[in-house]
């Protein structure tokens, strides 16, 4: 049997090794930590509006309850603006839609349709993508409606 004297420096050896261990593990984990923070340091997600037609409708506020539709409607209606937005790989649809409504509310649009929503890694895209219409319920006031006329 050995001492108790005998026995330390085993111990010594031991909380040496569990310590280089721990430390290793630490270092290891180090650059887990930082990629999670680095989600949190990603801009925000980008819209662009392209006017196709004046909507004749005077802007609403940014965060405006616009109606978000996923087919085109069955009542009249016209196209009067594309939006285009993007945001980064780890955001999802609910991320980026809050950009595509405010560029509809800003332009006085009544709807959107939303074309194509998905994430993708492209060569020149990477992210979260919406494209999306804007529109206006009815006629356009500027044509004139009844008998049509032919030449």
């Amino acid at each position: 049997m050995s001492s108790p004297l005998a026995e330390r420096p085993r111990l010594r050896l031991f909380v040496n090794v569990v310590r280089h261990y721990l430390i290793a593990i630490a270092i290891l984990a180090a650059p887990t930590f930082v990629c999670g923070c680095l989600k949190a340091a990603t801009l925000p997600p980008q819209a662009v509006y392209t006017e196709i037609e004046p909507s004749g409708s005077a802007a609403k506020p940014p965060d405006c309850d616009i109606p978000v539709l996923r087919h085109e409607p069955l009542a009249q209606y016209r196209k009067v603006g594309l939006i285009e937005a993007s945001g980064s790989v780890y955001d999802a649809e609910s991320d980026v839609l809050p950009a595509i409504k405010r560029k509809a509310c800003e332009s006085g649009a009544d709807a959107i349709v939303i074309l194509t929503s998905k994430s993708q890694t492209t060569e020149g895209l990477v992210g979260y993508y919406i494209d999306a219409e804007a529109i206006i319920y009815g006629n356009n006031p500027n044509i004139p409606s009844g008998e049509s006329i032919s030449h």
